[in-house]
């Protein structure tokens, strides 16, 4: 996982768009789960001060081999007790990993997040959609054969991952936990737009912009495996 994640250096279309619309030059920047630090040389080369962060030793030493000058730390994301109140401008939690914490994880996370966040600081995260149902078949610019094929192997992938997605009841519910069996295994936490909202305003969050991680091409909910969110820290009262 770690050779893995250390070769991936591309952003997703959705955060370099929420990335260039809700973060600015010479802001101070946590990325939380930098994994193998692909979202690292986009952050840093404008912030002030970066800093990333995940609970992977290994994760974190492949990302101070692949950027010696930049900082990085070993840190659970609900547990942000190292950094002071309002220490950063933006904090960035990319490829869904918020969704690999425990209920009270998250909670606490998103708790910590507001914490070491300034009054109108952003908060950039991904989630997974409860009412993922199917994989939608890649048939730009491909022939008849090559799309007929993407489409029968797509709907072979989205048996499982339906049949999942119903059994744990996330469908009906708009959020909870089911079984990912991917990388041998993990509970998946999931959720809507409409579920998560509520979460992110007990925290102290404003939403500002959701985008889907379907892009560039628009799709059904069910066709949307992710969705990306800009949040603002709302003020302190």
């Amino acid at each position: 996982m770690v050779s893995q994640y250390s070769r991936d250096f591309e952003l997703r279309e959705a955060e370099r768009d929420l990335f260039g619309r809700h973060l600015i030059p010479g802001m101070s920047i946590l990325d939380l789960g930098v994994g193998g630090g692909r979202t690292t040389a986009y952050l840093a080369e404008s912030a002030a001060r970066y800093v990333g962060v995940d609970i992977s030793e290994a994760m974190v030493r492949a990302c101070m081999a692949r950027y010696p000058n930049e900082r990085f730390e070993l840190c659970d994301a609900s547990d942000l007790s190292r950094f002071p109140d309002e220490d950063f401008d933006a904090v960035v939690f990319s490829f869904n990993g918020i969704d690999y914490l425990t209920a009270e994880g998250r909670s606490r996370c998103l708790s910590e997040v507001a914490r070491v966040l300034v009054a109108g600081g952003k908060f950039i995260f991904s989630s997974h959609n409860a009412r993922h149902l199917a994989f939608a078949p890649r048939l730009r610019d491909a022939s008849v054969f090559r799309g007929v094929l993407r489409i029968g192997r797509a709907g072979v992938r989205s048996v499982p991952l339906a049949a999942r997605t119903m059994r744990a009841g996330c469908f009906r519910t708009g959020e909870g936990y089911t079984w990912d069996p991917e990388y041998g295994g993990i509970w998946t936490y999931v959720s809507t737009p409409a579920t998560l909202k509520p979460q992110l305003s007990a925290a102290g969050f404003e939403v500002a912009d959701i985008i889907s991680g379907a892009r560039p091409d628009p799709k059904p909910m069910w066709f949307t495996p992710y969705y990306h969110y800009a949040c603002t820290r709302a003020a302190r009262s």
